[in-house]
């Protein structure tokens, strides 16, 4: 009878052990996903490059919201997972980042070479 209490009693706490783990689990889970609620840091460069896409710069002062990267004037969304692709207008293969510096210089009247050799650190290159 002793041998049966035991083994009985052995097995409750074993149960109670896993189901103490599962729910600190789950706590644990809960916890991260009220941390990651706030946002993505990713989120601030987005909104970052929103505001550089629609503030009137450059010789012209003009946005680049007519900028067509493939899918029509304006249309960003989803337009750089279709690039690189052709462009009629300048008979070339163009990716993302040499479609939006024709789009600067078209638009905006900017020097395509004087933004190629400002380099990252310097010029409209550090507003990205």
């Amino acid at each position: 009878m002793k041998k049966l209490y035991k083994s009985a009693l052995l097995v409750s706490l074993s149960a109670t052990a896993t189901l103490a783990f599962a729910q600190s689990a789950t706590d644990d889970i809960a916890k991260y996903r009220e941390m990651i609620a706030d946002g993505n840091p990713a989120e601030l460069y987005e909104a970052a490059g929103e505001d550089l896409w629609k503030k009137p710069m450059g010789p012209k002062n003009a946005s680049l919201e007519k900028c067509d990267l493939g899918k029509g004037p304006g249309v960003v969304k989803g337009a750089a997972a279709e690039l690189p692709r052709y462009f009629k207008d300048t008979n070339k293969v163009q990716d993302l980042e040499s479609r939006i510096l024709t789009c600067m210089e078209r638009l905006q009247g900017y020097d395509p070479k004087e933004i190629i050799s400002a380099g990252f650190e310097k010029g409209k290159r550090k507003d990205v």
